[in-house]
């Protein structure tokens, strides 16, 4: 077994956990459930590859891949995916890894979605225990306005957990996929397309993407996101039963306390960053000073939480001018809140993260709500 293996392996051992699930550690590397990454043995097979060969290659490990209760390293999962990238894109991949998926996979939150009542409340009661999947809060149930798409529209957004990797792209096509086949299956409808879906990198094998979604990706978007009528998402669910979604929900709330702590590192520097960006004091070393951190500390920590300071402050004022822009608020006012001290920054930040300048987000925003 792999170092980074045995760090997942030795917390799992010394954590009661329940059913198979994962968590970030705060000593070790973001780890996802087995049975969510053991998936990926599906995808080599479907490939034709060298599972063994790229086992190896990979530092994973097949036992622990098998384990019911095993956790295993994000970064070696991504490494697996990037082996097999000779034999088919990422797009293809994506698509792969979500449709050679064993039901049991998605666990007690898929028993959720299926019990609710539409598909709008079963995602969203489905993605208040995602921590189960082990990779952390990546999915929510929003507004089309919130990815840029008419408020009349619900979107499902997704975040790949850690760093961006060369399959990064492989976890987000896979998410979409996993999602448009939930709606196609809890509807009955098998050739179901939604309005509108997009990925953060304009994707090289649109084909593959196009023959799955049925129509091309919408502008490149980060989150990635597919979307749906309102109507669409609030149609009721056909084996909807509140009996059977309460016993779920405890037991997902059994498991759930059974899971190891999370640190708190990340969500008290998102709450210095939320304070301070207005302030214009929101350096790493001013967050450093009032999490009693060294600068070098605070970094290696997030580092081993799979994300960085400079990613959470460019999350941080994503957020913000998202939500601020879709209220209609001044793009110079929008700019100041969010930490920026030139325009000109601030219309660059929102081309790369919206592929829309301020001025367009606001426009649409204010069409949209007239």
């Amino acid at each position: 077994m792999t170092a980074p293996a045995k760090r997942c392996d030795t917390a799992r051992q010394s954590a009661i956990v329940a059913g198979g699930m994962a968590t970030p550690f705060r000593n070790g590397e973001p780890c996802v459930a087995a049975r969510m990454a053991k998936r990926v043995l599906g995808v080599a097979s479907a490939l034709g590859a060298d599972e063994a060969q790229l086992l190896t290659k990979s530092g994973l490990d097949r036992g622990l891949l098998t384990d019911p209760k095993g956790r295993v390293p994000i970064a070696r999962v991504l490494d697996f995916l990037a082996l097999l990238l000779e034999k088919a894109s990422v797009e293809r991949l994506g698509i792969i890894l979500a449709t050679t998926s064993e039901p049991d996979a998605y666990h007690t939150p898929a028993l959720i979605l299926l019990a609710s009542e539409t598909l709008a409340r079963g995602f969203a009661r489905a993605f208040e225990y995602q921590r189960l999947w082990g990779d952390g809060d990546r999915f929510a149930i929003v507004s089309g306005a919130d990815v840029g798409r008419p408020r009349s529209e619900m979107a499902v957004s997704f975040r790949a957990p850690g760093r961006r990797h060369a399959a990064t792209g492989v976890l987000e096509v896979c998410a979409l996929a996993e999602t448009l086949m939930a709606v196609r299956f809890l509807t009955g409808e098998a050739d179901a397309a939604p309005v509108a879906w997009a990925l953060p990198f304009a994707p090289a094998d649109v084909d593959s993407l196009v023959a799955f979604f049925k129509q091309p990706p919408a502008r490149v978007s980060s989150p990635a996101y597919v979307a749906f009528e309102r109507d669409t998402m609030n149609r009721p669910v056909a084996t909807a039963h509140a009996l059977f979604r309460g016993v779920f929900e405890q037991q997902a709330r059994s498991e759930i306390d059974a899971l190891p702590a999370l640190s708190e590192l990340r969500g008290r520097v998102r709450a210095f960053l939320a304070r301070a960006l207005t302030t214009g004091s929101f350096s790493l070393q001013r967050c450093a000073v009032e999490l009693a951190l060294s600068p070098r500390t605070l970094e290696r920590r997030l580092a081993e939480e799979g994300t960085s300071y400079a990613a959470e402050l460019d999350e941080a004022r994503r957020a913000a001018a998202q939500s601020l822009l879709t209220e209609g608020r001044t793009v110079d006012e929008v700019a100041f809140l969010t930490g920026y001290s030139e325009r000109a920054a601030f219309h660059r930040a929102c081309v790369r993260w919206f592929d829309r300048t301020p001025g367009q987000m606001r426009r649409r925003a204010i069409h949209d709500g007239a």
